[in-house]
């Protein structure tokens, strides 16, 4: 399961989203700006407030870098 935690005006964002989609990899979006229960996930996780976070099989990755 591939989770991508961002916001809505971040270009680095829609580029690790845009990505994702070119790859065919099936994705679950948390939009942290609306959602505060998942900002806190992404806090919890990441101990950070840098978005994109993507989140892969327990594990993360923060910012896009193919």
């Amino acid at each position: 399961m591939v989770k991508v935690y961002s916001i809505n005006e971040c270009p680095w964002c829609k580029k690790v989203k845009a990505y994702l989609n070119q790859k065919g990899v099936e994705f679950q979006e948390v939009n942290v700006e609306e959602d505060e229960a998942g900002l806190a996930d992404m806090i919890k996780l990441s101990n950070q407030r840098n978005v994109p976070v993507i989140e892969i099989n327990d594990d993360f990755v923060i910012g896009f870098d193919r």
